[in-house]
């Protein structure tokens, strides 16, 4: 491999502050990857990967890559050759990012070979020029002196390995308690799974002052009866993250949740957010004969809760339903002059063929049939306890939830659910 096509020279990274706006080439380590999901305004999005890289005059430096054929052949471990990226400064940083022009070249791969073999064998068969051999030879050097720092990046003689830059979630065991005082007085964080009933649902209110009708309204069980509130599903659905349950505010450009996203998943093993319409996060308050204590359910939680019914499932089957409810007047009005039906006239609407199943009427009715105080059997619950957080602040996560086999004591004839 030649110079030829590099548009600036080869340096160390310790001169990158010098050539801040210049196209530069660039011999370096990987230590790491990490994708980086960003949403366009047009409702596309772009995924970029940053890369920590190091050589042998500085141990940590940012490469920003936004060609996925290229971020793909970014592996940990791997000693490259970056060809013509630009460096930049943000702040105090520099860092440098690819353009049209950028390449990436793996010259040592996988990363067992720069300890099996001696820096010559490394150096010798590889097809660059006498600038970047030599350069190549100081990066390898210290490479192997500094090995013993790498403790992420594990290696396997006998099979190709793909690193990882992420933790699998943990699995933890559920302990039994028997009443929610006992779950009051766990000092550790763990998971616990406990009979309660559940008392009323509660919606987490915005992050601004509200007047005393809408402070009504965040109480589930008083909406279901008022014949006057359409927008219940409206109000507990909403853009969102499936996995971690987090808002996004994207359908009505709220600047609160926006700005209180995280932009990674914490469930997601790619970190990046899995968008579509999903349920709120609410607050579920349950009760036993000792005590009563909110549970905080996301969107996975409150499927499993809603009878495995996906939120999207009900805004659709919602917003048809309020479309027939409520169809377009200036429609109706045109329709009657022209005395032809219009797709949202009462009378296009007769002839339309309706769901003969509304998963939205179901949901209320399974709503209902929940929040009947005092009427059902407890449900067994799973939680997650965060010791770190107060009670109304997410303390107790809700996990899952199920009707339990009538096994025990407890009376058939109060199995209302």
């Amino acid at each position: 491999m030649s110079v030829i096509g590099w548009y600036g020279p080869l340096i160390d990274l310790s001169e990158a502050a010098l050539h801040v706006g210049d196209f530069v080439q660039l011999v370096v380590f990987i230590h790491r990857s990490t994708p980086v999901e960003y949403k366009l305004s047009n409702g596309g999005e772009v995924i970029r990967t940053d890369i920590k890289v190091a050589d042998d005059t500085r141990s940590f430096f940012s490469v920003s890559l936004w060609q996925k054929k290229m971020a793909a052949t970014a592996i940990p471990g791997d000693v490259v050759l970056l060809q013509n990226v630009k460096l930049r400064k943000f702040g105090d940083s520099v860092e440098a990012t690819t353009v049209q022009c950028s390449s990436l070249v793996c010259i040592i791969h996988p990363y067992e070979t720069l300890f099996s073999e001696g820096v010559d064998e490394l150096t010798a068969n590889c097809r660059v020029g006498l600038v970047a051999k030599e350069k190549l030879r100081k990066v390898v050097e210290w490479v192997k002196g500094a090995r013993s720092t790498f403790r992420n990046i594990k290696w396997h003689s006998d099979q190709n390995h793909f690193f990882r830059n992420w933790k699998l979630p943990e699995k933890r065991m559920s302990r039994d308690c028997f009443s929610l005082s006992e779950v009051l007085c766990l000092t550790e964080s763990c998971k616990v799974i406990f009979d309660a009933s559940i008392g009323e649902m509660f919606s987490l209110p915005p992050l601004i002052e509200l007047d005393e009708p809408r402070k009504e309204k965040l109480f589930v069980s008083r909406r279901l009866y008022d014949e006057e509130d359409f927008d219940l599903a409206a109000d507990l659905i909403c853009t969102g993250c499936q996995l971690c349950g987090t808002p996004l505010g994207l359908e009505s450009g709220s600047v609160v949740d926006q700005i209180s996203a995280p932009l990674y998943c914490s469930k997601s093993l790619n970190r990046l957010h899995v968008v579509s319409m999903i349920y709120r996060p609410f607050m579920l308050y349950v009760w036993d004969e000792s005590e009563c204590i909110p549970l905080l359910v996301k969107n996975q939680a409150a499927e499993i809760l809603f009878g495995n019914i996906k939120a999207d499932k009900i805004y659709s089957h919602y917003s048809c339903h309020k479309s027939y409810s409520h169809p377009n007047s200036e429609a109706i009005v045109e329709s009657s002059h022209s005395g032809a039906p219009v797709a949202n006239s009462p009378r296009a609407i007769e002839k339309e063929q309706r769901p003969s199943n509304n998963l939205y009427f179901i949901w209320l009715i399974l709503l209902k049939m929940l929040l009947q105080q005092g009427k059902n059997s407890p449900l067994k619950f799973e939680v997650t306890v965060n010791t770190s957080l107060d009670r109304e602040n997410g303390r107790f996560e809700m996990v899952s939830s199920t009707f339990p086999c009538s096994s025990t004591n407890r009376s058939l004839d109060s199995a209302h659910l």
